[in-house]
């Protein structure tokens, strides 16, 4: 069985598992502060959040291999840190740390995180939104010493009873975290970071990609339902327009992350995650509103399910950079490049 067969089995197996598992019974229990561990323990003995994992023997999946596994997350809104462990343990087994068992929550570089490396070796500093800190054995972020950066992780029993709890758009388990005088568990020097943000991005936008699928799927068998003036309310054109809009988003969207998942692949780091990052975040904010514009009222209610997709849409759009950073970061790389290069950087 080749590499892609094995993708595929395991991203329809976890299609299975998610869609018997997951509703909005499920996501409302999670966002009031409820866990099903029982469900993590069952993708753990599926062996998913391994399958990226770069060792000797593990099965080191790429990025193209997982897109379909994170669009999956998305799609149902999975309520667990699957898709942050599963880049986490990569990015621990391509530094040699050891990995531990359970879930794991990435700090977002992004997200108003400055962490700082002393001279005596422990962390200064807070991160202000980290998911899924209060799930996670161990947490991985970045730190800086002057102009070096580190890759470190950090028990979650150290900084337990440091966690903030914080609201956020999804709703998911969030929290703030104060790292000052932790001792890391592990340390590993980072020449090159870009490969952090750039894989953060895409995870999300993978995610982003499922979600709007999910959101134009719900939109499309309402409209066909919903009935007004004696018809289907989505035989009216005004309302056709708005469903081939969000139709287009999502597609376009989920070749965005497939083509940054080969980028990746090819540890091409900038290019890929920008694009994918960028056309997610937009598809976000048009797939939300298109999405409840079609429920019109309903769509806005606590009961819908609903909002646990577009509520997020507008998380993940700004998690990992939303579409200005992405889009400042794509155009700097083209102005660096030189006017001679555009048209080659346009159509390679």
């Amino acid at each position: 069985m080749n590499e892609m067969n094995i993708a595929e089995l395991l991203a329809d197996q976890l299609e299975k598992l998610l869609s018997a598992r997951v509703n909005a019974e499920s996501l409302a229990i999670l966002e009031a502060g409820g866990a099903d561990l029982s469900l993590w323990q069952e993708i753990e003995e599926m062996g998913v959040a391994d399958v990226m994992r770069t060792g000797d023997d593990d099965a080191g999946l790429g990025w193209q291999d997982c897109a379909e596994l994170f669009r999956v997350l998305g799609r149902h809104a999975a309520p667990l840190p699957l898709a942050e462990t599963l880049f986490a343990r990569r990015l621990m087994s391509q530094a040699n740390l050891d990995i531990p068992e359970g879930p794991l929550a990435l700090i977002d570089p992004s997200a108003n995180a400055d962490i700082q490396l002393d001279g005596s070796g422990c962390l200064q500093g807070e991160a202000a939104m980290v998911s899924w800190a209060s799930w996670a054995t161990q947490l991985l972020g970045l730190a800086r010493r002057g102009d070096e950066a580190f890759l470190f992780s950090v028990a979650a029993s150290d900084v337990a009873a440091r966690l903030e709890q914080c609201d956020s758009l999804g709703r998911a388990p969030t929290s703030a975290v104060d790292f000052s005088g932790i001792t890391p568990l592990a340390v590993v020097a980072m020449s090159d970071t870009s490969q952090i943000r750039s894989g953060l991005a895409v995870m999300r936008a993978l995610m982003i990609s499922g979600a709007c699928d999910k959101v134009v799927e719900l939109a499309v068998d309402y409209a066909n339902t919903r009935k007004q003036f004696g018809k289907p309310i989505g035989k009216f054109q005004a309302l056709q327009h708005q469903l081939a809009e969000a139709s287009c988003r999502a597609a376009a969207t989920e070749m965005a992350g497939k083509y940054a998942c080969r980028e990746l692949d090819n540890n091409q780091f900038l290019a890929g995650a920008a694009v994918a990052k960028y056309t997610a975040s937009v598809a976000a904010k048009d797939v939300s509103r298109i999405g409840h514009q079609v429920f019109g009222a309903i769509g806005i209610t606590d009961e819908h399910e609903l909002h646990y997709y577009t509520r997020r849409l507008w998380q993940w759009r700004a998690e990992a950079g939303n579409e200005r950073y992405w889009s400042e970061q794509l155009g700097n790389k083209v102005l660096a490049a030189g006017s001679e290069q555009l048209w080659s950087s346009l159509t390679a």
